[in-house]
């Protein structure tokens, strides 16, 4: 939108309240650029507070998770929104695993391959020679016997920015509300 435009919107609008006519069109002034850069910074600082909290978690074997995080602003309609993408498998970071149900095999030996994992010795204190394969069923089945705890650091990152955040979200609001304010009555 021009500002030429928004010039005559805002004439309009004004012209319309002194006459008692009309009703103010929030989307026509109000311009949130204090809350979107915020909103902004608060999407940088969730992706390097996860990626942190993952690799200080020991969760990043391959470094696809954290190679692979991205976020941003979506801006609705009538709302603001901070997306995190992330690999499929972030949920079972996130929540764990429960025991029951034997974990698929092809990505225990995926992992196996990436991160070098050598099987406990046995009683004689010697090193089971085992095929991938071998180690990767024996990993299954200690998953679906014991499960996998979680590791919430999705959660930690939000609940730890949020505290952070929450005033400057709000600061940033009201500086707009005034500039807006101040549009309007020409201030």
């Amino acid at each position: 939108m021009s500002s030429a435009t928004r010039g005559t919107r805002l004439q309009r609008t004004r012209r319309n309240l002194k006459n008692g006519r009309g009703h103010i069109d929030m989307n026509d002034l109000m311009d949130l650029t204090e809350l979107h850069q915020i909103l902004e910074d608060y999407a940088k600082d969730v992706e390097e507070l996860y990626k942190y909290q993952i690799s200080i978690g020991g969760k990043n074997a391959s470094r696809k998770l954290i190679d692979n995080v991205k976020s941003w602003v979506v801006v609705g309609e009538n709302s603001y929104e901070v997306t995190l993408q992330l690999q499929d498998y972030w949920k079972y970071i996130e929540s764990g695993r429960k025991p029951g149900k034997f974990p698929p095999v092809n990505a225990i030996l995926n992992w196996i391959l990436v991160k070098p994992i050598l099987p406990r010795p046995n009683d004689n204190g010697e090193l089971q020679r085992l095929r991938p394969k071998q180690l990767a069923f024996l990993i299954g089945r200690k998953i679906k016997e014991e499960g996998i705890e979680p590791y919430p650091a999705l959660k930690t990152t939000k609940e730890e920015l949020d505290k952070l955040y929450k005033e400057k979200i709000a600061e940033a609001l009201g500086r707009d509300v005034r500039n807006y304010i101040s549009k309007l009555f020409g201030e």
